[in-house]
């Protein structure tokens, strides 16, 4: 991929306030602000454009996991005020507009349905909506137009830290030795994983149990259903599944819960070839 150039601006003079956040020759805008700062948001002009918008906040079930809502309105302003009322989990907004009004209806509903779709793909977030819509008819042309504007959402939201549309499965090299990479065994399961700046990686052709521990926390199951709903994880046997790809999770205990369906203190399970665990490691790096 070619250097690009984001331009992020803060119009409340605040790191955390409303912020515009637009890619270098390209028409797609984002406006990010905290749910406390949407009269703000009311007296720009994005308020009054067609738009599609994710509304995202902490999983009440797993303060480490993000649930998101995706919606569209035209204009979006009445739809944002609306979930003031009606949706109590989220504390911030991403507006995405376009700063020469060339979205129809029907491409901001395409935009809605593909963003729904992203997600799910995806499995980094908890996803609040209780229908997916169905891709509306569009020409060729105006289906080009909005790929092209979901790829720059995609790509902006990454640039600020929030990974929730990029695959769960890891897409950049993962480089791995005989040194670098842990094991992890429960049951039957025999899981690699290696450190990259991707995460904890879990390697392809590791295998996860299948039954679950009545004691694993919610977030683990949905997260694990996800995995196996997009295709990451697949039945291999009678007891095991299976990772059709590296699949990079945001922590080593994250990782652990995945193979043994449950929650696990991923930093004392996961073992180097030499026995050191991950936690040996971490402490022998912060001596040294």
């Amino acid at each position: 991929m070619k250097p690009k150039l984001v331009r992020l601006f803060l119009a409340e003079e605040i790191p955390d306030g409303l912020r515009t956040i637009e890619l270098s020759n390209t028409t797609v805008i984002g406006t990010i602000f905290p749910r406390s700062s949407i009269d703000t948001f009311a007296k720009r002009e994005a308020a009054s454009k067609p738009g599609v918008y994710l509304l995202i906040g902490i999983d009440q079930d797993d303060p480490n996991s993000k649930r998101v809502y995706v919606g569209e309105g035209d204009p979006v302003l009445p739809r944002l005020r609306n979930h003031v009322v009606s949706k109590d989990f989220w504390t911030q907004a991403i507006v995405f507009t376009s700063k020469d009004d060339y979205l129809t209806k029907t491409q901001i509903q395409f935009l809605e349905a593909s963003v729904i779709e992203k997600l799910k793909s995806a499995s980094r977030a908890l996803i609040d909506n209780g229908t997916s819509p169905t891709l509306p008819n569009i020409s060729e042309a105006e289906r080009s137009e909005v790929e092209h504007f979901l790829e720059v959402m995609s790509l902006l939201l990454a640039s600020i830290g929030i990974d929730i549309l990029e695959p769960r499965s890891a897409t950049a090299p993962v480089i791995t030795t005989e040194g670098n990479v842990y094991s992890f065994s429960v049951k039957d399961a025999i899981a690699k994983m290696v450190i990259s700046a991707q995460g904890y990686v879990i390697l392809k052709g590791s295998t996860s149990v299948r039954e679950e521990r009545p004691s694993a926390a919610s977030f683990i199951l949905k997260m694990r259903q996800s995995l196996i709903s997009a295709g990451i994880l697949f039945i291999r046997d009678t007891d095991l599944y299976e990772f059709n790809v590296n699949t990079p999770f945001d922590s080593p205990s994250t990782a652990a819960s995945m193979i043994a369906g449950g929650n696990i203190n991923g930093r004392i399970k996961w073992k180097l070839p030499d026995g050191r665990t991950l936690k040996d490691v971490e402490e022998q790096a912060a001596v040294e």
